[in-house]
């Protein structure tokens, strides 16, 4: 009955008109994210805020585990994925269940308090871990239907560790003979 009735709140919420809308264009396609602003206002101003001076542009999808999330934000790519600069750490806001579709801000183990610039994209309903370890993990926004398909073509990738990778084989990944560029990565750009 709860997941029933935060399923109907994220639903309600998602489609408020003061909503801000962002858009998350990838190499495997875009993705569209209604922020909850009025209900996780921190989270919403910190998020964008790395949108806005665009510190998420070219940030690497570095981590995609099957029926669990798809993870970015703290990466870009050279010759090896490179730490993006990070801003003081945000407040938990845990208002909303971890549940299929939403996306969540990524945090350090056994530190409610410590956010900065990674998020996740639950693959799953993830409620059952997710809102209570470590404080609950924040939901600031939900996706729209129709970027379900990108997120699912990201998780049917070929991985090398956890990483999603285009134009690898499995048995590349294993290879020492292979190198890896950002046209082999998927990137994304997220902009309002």
């Amino acid at each position: 009955m709860k997941k029933l009735l935060l399923g109907s709140a994220l639903a309600a919420a998602s489609f408020t008109s003061t909503a801000t809308i962002v858009e998350m264009n990838t190499s495997q396609g875009v993705i569209e994210i209604n922020l909850f602003d009025q209900q996780t206002p921190k989270t919403v101003a910190n998020f964008l805020s790395y949108v806005q001076d665009d510190s998420y542009n070219e940030t690497v999808i570095h981590r995609s585990v099957s029926n669990f999330v798809i993870q970015g934000g703290g990466f870009t790519f050279s010759d090896s994925l490179d730490a993006i600069t990070t801003k003081p750490a945000v407040e938990n806001e845990p208002v909303f269940s971890n549940v299929k579709g939403t996306i969540a801000m990524a945090k350090l183990s056994g530190d409610a308090n410590s956010a900065t610039s990674q998020w996740f994209f639950n693959i799953t309903d993830n409620s059952a871990a997710l809102d209570t370890q470590n404080g609950g993990f924040t939901v600031f926004g939900q996706i729209t239907a129709a970027s379900q398909s990108t997120l699912d073509k990201i998780a049917a990738l070929v991985h090398c560790g956890e990483t999603p990778v285009v134009d690898i084989t499995a048995e590349q990944c294993a290879s020492t003979d292979v190198t890896i560029s950002s046209a082999n990565l998927v990137l994304s750009l997220i902009h309002i």
